[in-house]
């Protein structure tokens, strides 16, 4: 990474925590590089928008603060530093109503279909189940999986992506280095996920601790990264009902695994669906609302993951049409497992529905 003058300003003006993205915005309109933002009088600032208090703490602040040793710090927690001009920069996060104007990186941000995972904190033994029986499928389909590193549903998230030897990216509220990683009991599954080729990512510069106003906009980032969000368990409360509903504001897709009625932890998602999201019982649910009008993620997920045995028999039967019961008794295996495998391969484009429950194999 070269660190330019104005990069280097641009971290420092992200470093200060009186700075929001708004904030940073009026920033780059009102002078002509970050360098002179930087460096700008406490006058000019007050020109730009930005409130006298802000201005006052942030005079303060800058006095003391040394430039180098932010990039050195960095450097030595091997974290990047993305801003939007960065190829690396994801593209939906770049399209989004409200993108961050810099994000603090470790591991690899990978460029590819994703889903985002969420739920309670509290989870129970069915959202247990239902996470265990979602993940492996979508993983095998290509998709990355992402979602919070909170503990409950989230954490189990990041871990069965990883015991199924998928990608997945975590975002936090706090900073990204070593002392700041958040929570403490998910310090080893934050080792796992980059040791897996998955990244860790915040907009918070590192030394930022957990504080209760930066979970919304830790959700925001979850919502605008992923084309669809998932919500396995949730209270009425839950903050990954935010997350739902910044995914809808976003235009991404929505779905909600539904639950039993007399389940606290299933009363956020069986409103979600009452609200309209789509049920998700299954992979295939999601990933026929993945590839609905969206052919693309079609070829971007072709092929990123090898078949497993079940799939590559599908595929030698598949030469001519076959009813989805008859490949069931042909394989052994119940029609919910041949469903789910015929929807990854279908999201690679291997295979293709015909009607009436009948399959053959693609182009």
């Amino acid at each position: 990474m070269l660190w330019t003058e104005d990069r280097i300003a641009r971290l420092c003006l992200g470093s200060f925590s009186g700075f929001g993205c708004r904030s940073l915005r009026k920033l780059w309109r009102s002078f002509p590089s970050p360098q002179k933002a930087w460096t700008g009088s406490s006058h000019a600032l007050l020109q730009a928008g930005i409130p006298q208090k802000a201005v006052e703490r942030f005079c303060e602040w800058r006095k003391d603060c040394k430039p180098q040793r932010l990039v050195d710090q960095l450097a030595q927690e091997q974290i990047s530093f993305v801003i939007p001009d960065d190829p690396e920069f994801p593209q939906t996060l770049r399209d989004s109503s409200d993108p961050p104007e810099n994000l603090f990186v470790r591991g690899n941000l990978v460029d590819a279909p994703s889903v985002a995972i969420v739920g309670t904190r509290h989870l129970t033994t069915y959202g247990k189940r239902c996470v265990d029986m979602l993940v492996p499928e979508l993983t095998r389909a290509g998709l990355i999986i992402v979602s919070g590193m909170a503990l409950g549903i989230d954490g189990l998230v990041h871990e069965a992506t990883v015991n199924a030897g998928g990608i997945t990216i975590a975002i936090l509220g706090t900073g990204i280095d070593e002392a700041s990683l958040y929570p403490r009991e998910h310090v080893a599954l934050a080792h796992r996920i980059l040791e897996h080729h998955g990244a860790i990512i915040s907009e918070f510069p590192p030394g930022t601790g957990s504080r209760k106003e930066h979970f919304p906009m830790r959700n925001r980032l979850i919502a605008s990264l992923t084309q669809a969000t998932i919500v396995v368990e949730a209270a009425r409360n839950s903050g990954s009902l935010i997350t739902a509903k910044l995914a809808l504001e976003e235009n991404r897709e929505v779905l909600a695994v539904p639950g039993p009625i007399w389940s606290d932890t299933s009363v956020g998602t069986n409103h979600l669906i009452k609200l309209g999201a789509k049920v998700c019982t299954n992979a295939r649910d999601v990933l026929e609302v993945l590839t609905f009008d969206r052919p693309e993620l079609i070829a971007q997920a072709r092929a990123l993951m090898p078949l497993d045995p079940h799939e590559q028999q599908l595929l030698k039967l598949l030469t001519e049409p076959k009813h989805i019961d008859e490949l069931g008794r042909l394989l052994a295996i119940d029609s919910p497992t041949v469903s789910s495998r015929l929807a990854v391969l279908e999201l690679k484009g291997l295979v293709k529905s015909i009607g009436g429950q009948m399959w053959i194999k693609g182009n």
